[in-house]
């Protein structure tokens, strides 16, 4: 966020790109502004389903911001089903900044950091062994238990991509990067007294126990289409 507010104090020395556009020395209403409405079909048909969109205003020449909200519903979800590996049911919701900055020669390109979380909110059955030896190995009986589980997962992203206007209203966005990713679990569930939940399968392999905590790097790539509003009037 720092980086963003240095850059945005910047000056741009090329004279088509003068700073007649800079909703930072002014206020300026949203309906003046650049901006774009962006759909990914990635978001409907990945591993963890989400109806959403992005709006993407430009603050002044070379640097853009971009803000993203979706809802996970249950309905969506291929892990949720009736299987022994699937949720009874799982919600969630999304959301992510960007900072996206066109500082290349051909202004097409551009390069981001974006911050993104997810909560995802799951039910599920969890077994629990009752009456086990000292050393938790064998257990005299076994309860099913449902456990409302709360997974949290926050993104940090670098991304480059390639972002054009298709005519006067269309657009399309495509980029890449790499993706920094924090999980952490909390499993909201009170099992019965001297009760060791057990370890439950599910077809991620998620581990859903409570105050788990893991940290990966894995490359992302997408694309986005919309709509797109130009500038109303010298701003």
């Amino acid at each position: 966020m720092s980086s963003c507010a240095s850059f945005a104090q910047e000056d741009f020395s090329s004279p088509e790109d003068s700073l007649e556009y800079n909703v930072f020395k002014e206020t300026v209403p949203l309906w003046r502004m650049e901006k774009n409405l962006k759909f990914s079909p990635f978001d409907v048909f990945s591993a963890v389903s989400a109806l959403g969109a992005d709006y993407e205003t430009k603050m002044k020449p070379g640097l853009h911001f971009q803000y993203g909200a979706a809802f996970i519903p249950s309905f969506m979800q291929f892990l949720v089903g009736g299987d022994e590996e699937q949720f009874n049911w799982m919600n969630g919701y999304k959301i992510r900044f960007e900072s996206r900055y066109f500082v290349f020669n051909r202004e097409e390109l551009y390069m981001s950091g974006e911050v993104a979380f997810r909560h995802l909110i799951i039910s599920d059955d969890i077994r629990v062994g009752m009456e086990g030896d000292p050393d938790g190995n064998n257990f005299a009986f076994f309860m099913n238990e449902e456990a409302l589980i709360h997974r949290f997962n926050t993104h940090f992203n670098i991304k480059m991509g390639f972002q054009k206007v298709l005519g006067e209203s269309m657009i399309m966005d495509v980029f890449a990067g790499l993706s920094f990713r924090r999980t952490n679990v909390l499993t909201n569930t009170e099992f019965p007294e001297g009760g060791i939940p057990q370890v439950t399968w599910n077809r991620f392999n998620w581990d859903l126990s409570d105050g788990y905590k893991f940290g990966y790097a894995t490359p992302i790539v997408g694309i986005r289409l919309g709509y797109h509003w130009p500038a109303k009037g010298d701003i």
